[in-house]
């Protein structure tokens, strides 16, 4: 469970990627505040903002990273400003290289303690993920030259040489609000690497390798747009609607439909739930008894995964869930709001351009995969075909979808709105080269999709972000080693969707399978 909901899976980045606006920067009085990722157009923002003069501290809120020479043309401005940098929440990737820049650095408010770090790792091409070695070196000197006599050379070599794809890092976090267990920074090659097999640097921290230069937290009051808003898979939940404690008895009579034994063990952990700290969630099974929750960890998105992995794969018990609710709010009816809208859609499906049509045909593409594509691969030109498997385009999908009988669809990407109709199966197209990992997650992604499909012969369509990403090849690849006969692949994904114009809803997922 630990290794993936430490990063984001593949077709998050790819949709994050595909999606980048400039950083936000906002100026309160001698501080500048700036978050989101970076890209090439705000190395003039930044340029422009500190011309103004006046600017004693940059303060960087949640950078998820992006492009290497526009992190390292604005850190080098950030240096000749001779200001102060502060990181509050996650200053992943570029964001770091500009942390670096500061003339004191420090850790802020802002976020949570656990989540509020500097990521640290090696050049990669921002599309296809892959390891650029050419451009280690002048990070490597970069971080050299600002972390000065506490610079460790080794740390900094693994962390920069000795990732295996994008979503390898060293972490770092703040150290007043956190225990000691948890200021030792830890170095993951891969995004799938499990916690425990990542590389402990224990005896070391924040101070002492020099990415800050105090070991204090600055408090901070971050703008509103800066402040960090619940969410539910791109759709913001405001302010809480309802009181759970009043809406428990209901929710648990729905769940158990009459069965005493089932209502008091509800009852028993709702009320757990309710007095639990933040984060946490809970989910439901759909059409069958049994729940999942999840309390007290660093973020609701991580309860969230987790609640619904725990309802999904409870033993001798898979199912598919839906989330009842994340913290203090109700998220149950966004599953039948979906629901509501896809039906209202699929009535009335308009038909794709001609144009757009022969444009997806005619996409290239690679050759005819044997076997499954592993984790650090999952970016790249996908095939033209695939043995046994259908393989369907726009219009195709879109007049099935018209159909009273229509197909099984199922969505394995991890963020964003979803074609109408269409289960989310988060994490739903690894595959991994140790077969201690991939066999028993085959059979969680098995159970999962018998839940979706009981019927062997029934159609079963794939798809993700783009035709660019192969979780749904893989996905596909799996349903037909289970004896699916009818296995589709859409190779366009939400991409080709939306570019012919068609709507979508917003995604409410129902399995986490790793």
């Amino acid at each position: 469970m630990n290794r993936v909901f430490k990063a984001l899976t593949v077709c998050l980045s790819l949709w994050l990627s595909a999606n980048l606006q400039a950083m936000t920067l906002e100026r309160v009085g001698k501080d500048l505040f700036a978050t989101g990722p970076t890209v090439d157009h705000d190395f003039v923002q930044f340029k422009d903002a500190l011309a103004q003069g006046g600017i004693e501290r940059l303060i960087l809120v949640n950078g998820p990273g992006g492009d290497l020479w526009t992190g390292m043309q604005v850190a080098r401005m950030v240096r000749d400003a001779k200001i102060t940098t502060v990181a509050s929440g996650a200053c992943m990737s570029a964001c770091s290289l500009i942390f670096m820049a500061g003339q004191a650095r420090a850790f802020g408010t802002g976020s949570l303690p656990r989540v509020t770090m500097v990521g640290i790792h090696g050049a990669h091409d921002l599309d296809s993920k892959r390891v650029n070695p050419s451009l280690m070196p002048q990070m490597f000197a970069w971080y050299k030259q600002q972390m000065g006599d506490r610079f460790d050379a080794q740390v900094m070599n693994q962390a920069l040489y000795d990732i295996q794809e994008a979503y390898g890092f060293l972490r770092i976090r703040e150290l007043q609000r956190t225990q000691e267990k948890d200021r030792t920074p830890w170095f993951c090659p891969t995004g799938q690497t499990p916690f425990d097999q990542c590389q402990q640097h224990t005896g070391k921290d924040a101070f002492s390798l020099g990415v800050v230069t105090q070991t204090e937290t600055v408090p901070l009051q971050l703008p509103a747009s800066m402040k960090v808003q619940l969410g539910f898979f791109g759709k913001s939940l405001g302010e809480p609607m309802v009181d759970m404690h009043d809406r428990a008895g209901v929710l648990i009579e729905g769940l158990c439909k009459g069965q005493l034994l089932c209502k008091t063990i509800g009852q028993r952990t709702f009320d757990n739930y309710l007095s639990a700290n933040h984060n946490k969630a809970m989910a439901i099974g759909w059409g069958k008894t049994g729940y999942g929750v999840r309390w007290g960890v660093d973020d609701p998105g991580q309860a969230i995964l987790r609640a619904l992995y725990n309802c999904n794969h409870a033993k001798n018990n898979p199912k598919l869930c839906r989330l009842i609710s994340v913290n203090e709010h109700e998220v149950l009816p966004l599953y039948d709001e979906a629901s509501t809208q896809a039906a209202a859609i699929l009535g009335q499906l308009p038909t794709p351009s001609p144009e757009h049509l022969q444009a997806e045909r005619d996409e290239p593409g690679a050759r005819t995969p044997s076997k499954l594509r592993w984790a650090q691969a999952l970016t790249g030109m996908t095939p033209k075909a695939l043995d046994g498997i259908q393989r369907w385009d726009t219009a195709t999908l879109a007049q099935a979808l018209r159909q009273a009988e229509r197909p099984v669809v199922i969505d394995a990407a991890s963020f964003g709105p979803v074609i109408p109709g269409a289960l989310s199966f988060i994490n739903s197209g690894l595959a991994f080269e140790d077969d201690k990992l991939d066999q028993p997650y085959a059979e969680r992604f098995a159970q999962m999709l018998r839940a979706a499909a009981p019927d062997l012969n029934k159609p079963v369509v794939f798809y993700c972000s783009h035709s660019e990403s192969w979780l749904s090849v893989n996905a596909a690849m799996r349903a037909r080693q289970l004896g699916y006969t009818q296995v589709i692949w859409y190779r366009g994904g939400f991409k080709a969707w939306t570019q012919a114009g068609l709507p979508t809803v917003g995604r409410v997922p129902v399995a986490v399978v790793h």
